[in-house]
């Protein structure tokens, strides 16, 4: 059930969003058109704040270190709330923006755009915080870890996709490099005296492909062979994949990983190769669920005319670097439809889908319902104490 405030907030807000709707669309068509790699988005790190100070922004360029990486900040610093608006605009080539980056850029650019007017009223600052390499090296890590969002009372960004979500459920994720080392030989005239790394990775995959039965529900383990040999007419002595290990949480991923690890070392030693198995530094863990901010946002969502599902009847099967993020500052991700059930995200498909009228409802619901969510936390003091009160009670156990 929707409240009169909240559709009075979503009606003020989408006014202000028409003044600037050009613009915003216009920002969004400029990243899925300038695809960039992760952490070398400067073309659309730069369009973006420009954009940005052009509205009266106050923009920290290539903030903890990161080139691509930026703080634009509206309103007093000792405003009595302060919330975050994340942007992600890093592509996957030669997919292109093939996870909607674009879309997730643009709505909460158009969220913050259309909250200025109403930030002195609300006493509310006003933050757009741009991440880079969520498909990469995770910004959300190192600008989490820097401080970028110590001041923030909650922060949120959308996820386009195939459903309405208002509290979408991620997976932790792991990635792994797996390497065998094998020995040289004629690949014919005699084969019998090399050792073939790249059977013991393809076995290793086979291996893996059989634990998928046995492994729990919510898990997923997936992967591609990047080095397989370099001469066809020699036994390839050198072999290396990448394969991304998730699972619900750390202490089922933990469980899910070990069982790879295994399969791959003993696939690489049963061709009579060596393996080593090297975990990426860190891992993602799944974003932390704030019950009272997933609420804020149902209620708006249904404002502009949408009926979000509950997680109850999705099982999210995706990760983000926004999990430790989370267990810092008050963080929402919900998944907005823009595309059929048969158009999935990492795909040629999903990277057209990204522009045009669908996209465009996606980014315009999407901000309306971020920025009117950001204006009824501002506007109740019983929200925000609820807000926090969950938050501690997540992290800490303690309310």
């Amino acid at each position: 059930m929707t409240s009169p405030f909240t559709e009075l907030l979503a009606s003020k807000i989408r006014t202000a969003l028409e003044q600037d709707w050009q613009n915003v669309i216009a920002v969004s068509e400029f990243i899925h058109a300038n695809v960039e790699e992760s952490s070398k988005e400067f073309a659309c790190s730069a369009r973006l704040t420009t954009e940005l100070e052009h509205h009266g922004f106050t923009v920290e360029h290539g903030v903890a270190g990161m080139d691509t990486a930026f703080r634009a900040s509206f309103g007093s610093p000792s405003a009595a709330s302060t919330v975050a608006f994340v942007c992600e605009y890093d592509g996957l080539p030669p997919y292109g923006q093939s996870c909607g980056h674009n879309v997730v850029a643009a709505a909460s650019y158009g969220a913050a755009l259309a909250l200025r007017p109403f930030a002195d009223d609300l006493d509310l600052r006003v933050l757009v915080i741009g991440t880079p390499a969520e498909e990469g090296v995770g910004g959300k890590y190192i600008l989490g870890d820097a401080g970028i969002f110590d001041d923030v009372d909650f922060a949120a960004s959308i996820y386009p996709g195939m459903d309405d979500i208002s509290a979408s459920r991620t997976l932790a994720a792991h990635r792994l490099t797996i390497e065998a080392f094998g020995e040289p030989a004629h690949g014919a005239a005699h084969p019998e005296l090399g050792v073939n790394a790249l059977d013991g990775i393809i076995l290793g995959f086979s291996a893996m492909a059989m634990l998928r039965p046995n492994l729990p529900p919510t898990a997923r383990i997936h992967g591609i062979i990047e080095e397989g040999g370099i001469h066809p007419q020699v036994v390839p002595d050198y072999a290396r994949a990448t394969v991304v290990v998730r699972a619900a949480d750390l202490i089922e991923l933990a469980e899910v990983r070990s069982r790879v690890t295994r399969a791959f070392e003993q696939a690489i030693e049963a061709v009579g190769a060596r393996s080593t198995v090297t975990p990426a530094q860190r891992c993602a863990e799944a974003v932390l669920g704030i019950e009272a901010l997933a609420g804020l946002f149902d209620n708006a969502l249904r404002v502009v005319g949408r009926t979000p599902q509950s997680t109850d009847q999705v099982a999210g099967a995706w990760s983000t670097d926004a999990g430790a993020l989370s267990r810092r500052v008050p963080y929402l991700q919900p998944q907005i439809k823009m595309t059929t059930r048969s158009v999935p995200p990492h795909s040629h498909a999903f990277h057209a889908a990204s522009v045009g009228p669908d996209a465009e409802s996606c980014i315009s619901d999407s901000a309306i319902a971020l920025a009117a969510m950001a204006a009824e936390y501002a506007s109740d003091p019983m929200v925000r104490a609820e807000v926090g009160s969950q938050f501690r009670q997540a992290t800490t156990g303690r309310p």
